[in-house]
């Protein structure tokens, strides 16, 4: 077993004995639900008060249709501005005014929720066998090049409260109705990435043989950073978001100097008329958005935060201040930052404040579950190949490593 596997093999055992079941009931969180014919100006609205970034649509009789997620807000947004601004809007972003934005934010928060749904994940659970690490494993498939960041469970045993836009209902669990579209089933409870990174924090005891090890030593810091600069537009960041299957960016300054960040989830904090603050500076909308500095109606009328007019980015992003660690910080550092202030993310920079990676959630519990690599065994060539095959062979090996990558 190679040393960084091993060192979570005690974690993963322990995983393996808590019972999903035992998780949510300590665990406990109140579903938030959308009905299907809510709008999703209002659903919106839902995320941002309740600070959550995913809900479950439900259709008339409680049963689950699919989930509405910030993600796809952007997916929307982008396919009305293909609608309204034509093919190729976006090569001409420089002659784009903020009041031609209007009408698309106009249309896209009055589609009807249930237009824009995914299918999401449900879990069904009632009995012990089902586990955190399965959770993990197959649940949140954080393995897979597209995995879930979190999971909607499905007691059949069990009634639920669950709060349905403004109204709170209690959902008894019962056998789905017979419409040919229903799907027979009601969330009961919800389990997500920081949930579970927070079940770890909380238990550093199943972790003491890798609390201490740093992020270069166990080399989760290796992912790649995109970022923006900061006098670049709110819409070529979530722009480039949608093209590159971003969630988030990192803002630069001029010297790339890591000063900030702007995320899909910011699109909920926006009104439904103000979408024309897209055409900000990325660095103003993120503060603008957060509420820290001109109202959005004001910067819709070209109040600017603070610093902008001189671009003085850093002073424009300093009441925003953006956690970050070092490649020498350690496993348990990066546990306890996420678990304590709620982060999906953590941008790593080097000494002069440069980023060169970002953590997620995603990557710290594939660092808990990954599988140990394969290995290769190299048996000596015969004697009496020629030697031009020995090329052939490197490049065999080559492959094979690519392929354990």
């Amino acid at each position: 077993m190679s040393g960084v596997t091993a060192l979570f093999e005690p974690v993963r055992s322990w995983l393996s004995s808590e019972s999903l079941q035992s998780f949510v009931n300590t665990h406990h969180q109140q579903i938030i639900a959308l009905q299907k014919d809510a709008s999703v100006g209002s659903a919106l609205q839902v995320l941002a008060e309740n600070k959550i970034l995913s809900v479950p649509v439900l259709d008339e009789e409680g049963e689950y249709l699919g989930a509405f997620s910030v993600g796809d807000v952007l997916r929307v947004l982008m396919q009305e501005l293909e609608s309204q601004l034509g093919h190729g809007w976006f090569d001409r972003m420089s002659q784009i005014k903020a009041s031609e934005l209007e009408p698309v934010g106009t249309n896209v928060t009055a589609k009807k929720v249930h237009t824009v749904t995914h299918p999401g994940d449900l879990w069904l659970k009632g009995d012990q066998k089902t586990t955190v690490l399965t959770v993990i494993k197959e649940g949140f498939q954080v393995l897979e090049p597209k995995g879930h960041h979190r999971i909607f469970v499905v007691d059949p045993a069990k009634a639920h409260t669950i709060t349905v836009h403004g109204a709170t209902v209690v959902i008894n669990i019962k056998p789905g109705t017979e419409k040919p579209e229903a799907s027979g089933l009601r969330p009961t409870d919800i389990v997500s990435q920081l949930d579970v990174v927070k079940l770890l924090s909380e238990n550093k005891d199943k972790l003491e043989l890798v609390l201490n090890k740093t992020l270069e030593e166990l080399e989760i810091f290796e992912g790649s950073v995109f970022t923006i600069h900061a006098s670049a537009t709110a819409l070529e960041a979530f722009h480039h978001m949608a093209v590159d299957h971003k969630s988030c960016l990192g803002i630069v300054d001029n010297l790339g100097k890591l000063i900030g960040s702007v995320a899909i989830s910011d699109l909920k904090f926006v009104g439904p008329n103000n979408y024309g603050l897209l055409m900000s500076t990325v660095a103003e909308f993120a503060v603008i958005v957060a509420g820290k500095g001109p109202s959005q109606e004001e910067a819709l009328k070209g109040a600017r935060v603070p610093g902008a007019t001189d671009a003085k980015w850093s002073e424009v992003l300093k009441d925003l201040p953006l956690p970050s660690l070092k490649p020498s910080s350690t496993f348990g550092q990066l546990l306890e930052t996420m678990a304590s202030q709620n982060l999906h993310r953590l941008y790593i920079t080097d000494e002069d404040g440069k980023p060169v990676s970002i953590v997620t959630l995603t990557d710290v519990l594939r660092e808990v579950i990954k599988p140990e690599p394969p290995v290769h065994k190299f048996h000596p060539l015969p004697d009496t190949l020629p030697e031009e095959s020995d090329e052939d062979d490197d490049d065999d090996d080559e492959e094979e490593e690519e392929e354990a990558k």
